[in-house]
């Protein structure tokens, strides 16, 4: 079949609306009709490193079209998002860790794990991310990729759910699992941040601090569920974190700034837990501060399941205490490059685009 989908050709700024072929699904693939994709740092990272042909995308919302003959628990007409793909037989999906999955690095060129891919053009192969490719019409997409939604729910919203708001939610509520009453530093307040921050919340961490250089986000920030908020260029930093709280039993970091790492470090209590994400610095703990039981992980997808953990998420919106959709911004898939630009420029904090319909104002 043929299909409209923003390609990626080699290291540039620019993605082209192009026609592709797209095989039919294998016996354990579904066609999904995508309606939105969410921009996504990664998205940025693929678009500036990677010089082969690929439809970027991997924050997906849709509806199934058509099931592989392998698929018992989705069918044609149910309303789902996408998340990272996992294999289902290595010993950590076996042990319910799908975020550490073999072969879950592997999904980042897009092929299968035969080599091959389900798009092409002119005969040639052309690549989805993460073996999704959600800036398209329609995804093939292995089912393990595929989370079902309730019906009643704007799929226009929910394709972030999948990659940015899940890790973020989860490295707080999955990894560090905070006490209510304990104090917590979030630092970056784009998408990850802003969802540790609504969890925070829902954790009953008190106080919440959010950091960043830009009011706007800090703004946002509060309206989400932070106390209190700290000027990321601020030359002592931590300092002003410890006049709010004496430092903190939690902390998060999406900046991977050699700066606010620095920060971080002073602020942590003994018996402290941090974690970052994300492409950039990593907090190296010494042998005094291991000693005195503070601990340091990468959190990528934020230990999540997403079949598990988006459910919960949506719980948590559905209550009114998880208001993600006030982090997006929409544009219509012509205006996928604007939307990759105010990704790269941080003039939104979430974009996402529509393949079709009306954006939101």
């Amino acid at each position: 079949m043929k299909v409209q989908a923003a390609v990626h050709f080699e290291k540039s700024n620019e993605l082209v609306i192009q026609e592709l072929d797209l095989e039919d699904p294998r016996p354990d693939e579904v066609l999904i009709k995508t309606v939105a994709c969410g921009v996504c740092h990664t998205d940025i990272w693929v678009q500036q490193n990677y010089t082969n042909a690929m439809v970027l995308g991997h924050e997906a919302s849709g509806v199934i079209e058509r099931i592989g003959s392998n698929i018992e628990t989705l069918k044609s007409g149910d309303h789902v998002v996408t998340a990272y793909n996992w294999c289902g037989e290595c010993e950590a999906c076996r042990e319910g860790r799908t975020w550490e999955c073999d072969s879950f690095n592997d999904s980042f060129d897009g092929l299968r794990p035969d080599g091959t891919t389900p798009l092409s053009l002119s005969g040639k192969p052309v690549t989805p991310l993460m073996r999704e490719g959600g800036f398209a019409a329609k995804m093939v997409c292995h089912k393990n990729s595929v989370i079902k939604v309730d019906s009643s729910l704007d799929l226009r919203l929910l394709g972030p759910l999948g990659c940015g708001i899940m890790t973020g939610a989860g490295s707080v509520l999955n990894y560090l699992n905070p006490e209510p009453g304990r104090p917590i530093a979030v630092f970056g307040t784009g998408c990850v941040g802003l969802s540790a921050i609504m969890a925070a919340r829902i954790a009953g961490c008190d106080p919440i601090i959010a950091v960043d250089r830009l009011p706007s986000r800090l703004e946002l920030a509060v309206k989400l569920g932070a106390t209190h908020c700290a000027n990321g260029e601020n030359a002592d930093i931590a300092k002003f974190i410890k006049s709010i709280c004496g430092g903190v039993d939690y902390a998060f970091d999406t900046s991977g700034s050699s700066h606010l790492l620095d920060a971080m470090r002073k602020i942590l209590n003994p018996g402290a837990s941090a974690c970052g994400v994300g492409i950039g610095g990593r907090l190296a703990l010494n042998e005094r501060e291991r000693r005195e039981g503070k601990s340091w992980t990468t959190t990528d997808t934020g230990f999540s399941v997403p079949p598990l953990f988006i459910p919960k998420l949506l719980e948590y919106h559905k209550a009114g205490r998880f208001p993600f959709e006030k982090m997006l911004h929409f544009y219509q898939f012509d205006e996928i490059n604007e939307a990759f630009e105010a990704n790269r420029a941080c003039t939104v904090v979430k974009p996402v685009v529509l393949m079709e319909g009306r954006a939101y104002l």
